[in-house]
């Protein structure tokens, strides 16, 4: 799986992605409460993962000294904004392409009415997530397995302090530093010799019914993301606070049935929900006009 810095040599990369926030229609691009190593986690995410599926999917298109794909956003002037690549200067031809002898240099984002698109006899599609739009939609006429100790010992650091966890009171994870969440997960499973607490148990298990009886009233209450390589639904878990949630569950579809398969900071799961679309549910901080209060610089 190419990374786009496998494909090509980037420079002041957290520059670049400023930049196309500054370029792209406002919205959010930062994490709420979880830390984060770049200034802007979500934008970073967005494209290196929209990047992986262009390539996967044979849409980055190629004209002579020139390359592009689709970035999937769109200026305020509702004009499609792409990644382009010319020769690196420092590509021999004479040698096979590697870390060594990268072909392409990311150069700019451009708009679609950009003069340096105009070599391009057609722009790069949009990429694509799923196949049947039934999976982005909860089925209330489903069964949800609720796996209880599994999800509390693979993730007890995730739960809030009064609750065995380290999460505190402002919703904060006192203990990821500016770890990503790949790394998180790779830990996962190191409590699984302790004991599951039991008001941790409890009060989960509450939250997850009352999150499955609203996404069977409301279907928008569940929020589709996109997670290795498959479509999960996202319900939100409230177990201190009614109007804010404190974990994310996510859902995985099995034939007839939905299994619960883990729980996920907010800021993490609204990370892959938006790989799909800008997500516009009010739990999953989205349209929030008390999340924009909080954090005046949210929408860059």
């Amino acid at each position: 799986m190419p990374r786009i810095f496998d494909f090509a040599k980037v420079a002041d990369w957290e520059d670049r992605l400023k930049t196309l926030a500054e370029m792209a229609e406002p919205e959010r691009w930062i994490y709420l409460h979880a830390p984060a190593r770049s200034p802007l986690p979500v934008l970073d995410s967005y494209i290196k993962y929209t990047f992986v599926r262009s390539f996967d999917q044979q849409k980055i298109v190629e004209a002579d000294q020139l390359a592009c794909f689709n970035t999937g956003l769109l200026t305020p002037g509702q004009e499609e904004i792409f990644a382009f690549f010319t020769i690196s200067d420092d590509y021999d031809r004479a040698q096979p392409i590697s870390p060594a002898n990268k072909k392409w240099w990311l150069k700019s984002w451009a708009r679609a009415g950009d003069k340096m698109l105009t070599d391009f006899m057609e722009f790069p599609r949009l990429v694509e997530y799923w196949n049947d739009p039934k999976e982005l939609i909860f089925d209330p006429k489903l069964q949800v397995q609720l796996n209880l100790d599994h999800i509390v010992k693979d993730n007890l650091n995730r739960f809030p302090e009064e609750l065995g966890g380290k999460v505190d009171k402002n919703g904060v994870p006192t203990d990821l530093g500016e770890h990503d969440e790949d790394e998180d997960e790779a830990a996962e499973g190191a409590v699984d010799a302790q004991p599951i607490p039991l008001a941790t148990r409890n009060a989960l298990e509450g939250a997850m019914k009352h999150s499955i009886r609203l996404a069977q009233r409301s279907y928008r209450m569940a929020v589709p993301q996109f997670y290795h390589g498959r479509i999960q639904l996202l319900l939100p878990l409230y177990l201190r606070d009614p109007k804010r949630p404190d974990l994310a569950l996510t859902l995985e579809r099995h034939g007839g049935w939905y299994r619960a398969a883990t729980v996920l900071y907010t800021d993490w799961a609204y990370r892959h929900a938006r790989l799909l679309a800008r997500p516009n549910s009010e739990w999953l901080g989205g349209f929030r006009t008390d999340v924009l209060e909080e954090a005046p610089k949210l929408i860059i």
